[in-house]
């Protein structure tokens, strides 16, 4: 009960940090907290889920992380053929 009501103020927290035009979005942590951060209203898949990895790691992915899941997203795709 109390981590819900803990991760409802952490979302309204987000929420009334966002400006018109931004959106939450959301991330787990390593140890399972959630973690919320905002994105422009327009940003595409990817541009959210760079700032989910920087928000979780404090840094922006590196070119080999990159390419690390470019190759597992192209499998992925690749495997529903």
């Amino acid at each position: 009960m109390l981590k819900k009501r803990r991760n409802a103020r952490a979302f309204q927290k987000a929420q009334d940090q966002a400006a018109d035009g931004e959106i939450v979005c959301g991330t787990y942590l390593d140890d399972g907290e959630p973690l919320y951060f905002t994105a422009p209203r327009e940003s595409t898949e990817q541009d959210i889920r760079d700032r989910a990895f920087e928000a979780r790691n404090g840094r922006p992915m590196s070119r080999t992380e990159r390419h690390l899941l470019e190759l597992a997203e192209g499998r992925k795709v690749n495997a529903g053929d």
